[in-house]
């Protein structure tokens, strides 16, 4: 099994080599059930090639500082869920880190915007193991923790809201990738 301690010394050592992830060309399968054909990784980029939703998402988990960590993580073949903030979201988090600026991708990967250790913990604030559908997620009479891989939770609620606040983007909820889910979320989650 995975040991999340050990995935973040390493990843703050900066001793994992940078992968590379080709996109497939089949498309991904949002039926609940039926694992697709793209890894989580490459879902989002066929995702972005067409809807350019995951710009900000992308370009902070392939941020060089990263050396891959997140990006091989989520490639992988173990199963994870991950709750993944549109570029709004992003450049609404930026435009509060950096009032007055343009947001853009790229800031991202700035460790005068986001330290390394900082941008890592929000990352894996959005990922959770296990493929978990909506109905694992939120729980229909009371509120639900869900442990993250940066060992926090979230809280779920019955109304459909995470941490009280955010929301799923409907219907880009339940979307398969072969080694896990994808929940589009409005806004980027901060474990702290």
């Amino acid at each position: 099994m995975w040991n999340r301690k050990a995935f973040r010394a390493i990843v703050i050592a900066g001793t994992l080599a940078l992968g590379t992830t080709g996109v497939a060309s089949a498309k991904s399968s949002p039926v609940p059930g039926k694992p697709g054909t793209l890894n989580i990784v490459q879902f989002a980029i066929d995702q972005n090639q067409r809807n350019g939703e995951f710009d900000y998402l992308l370009t902070a988990a392939t941020c060089p500082e990263l050396n891959g960590a997140v990006v091989g993580l989520l490639s992988g073949k173990d199963r994870y869920t991950l709750f993944a903030p549109t570029d709004a979201a992003f450049e609404k988090l930026l435009g509060i880190l950096k009032p007055g600026v343009t947001p853009a991708p790229a800031m991202l990967c700035d460790t005068s915007v986001l330290p390394t250790a900082t941008l890592f913990n929000v990352l894996a604030y959005h990922v959770t193991d296990g493929r978990r559908f909506s109905n694992s997620v939120f729980n229909k009479r009371s509120t639900k923790m869900v442990e993250m891989l940066n060992d926090q939770y979230i809280v779920t609620s019955p109304n459909g809201t995470i941490n009280d606040t955010v929301k799923p983007v409907v219907p880009f909820i339940n979307l398969n990738a072969s080694n896990g889910v994808i929940h589009v979320i409005d806004t980027v989650l901060l474990p702290f």
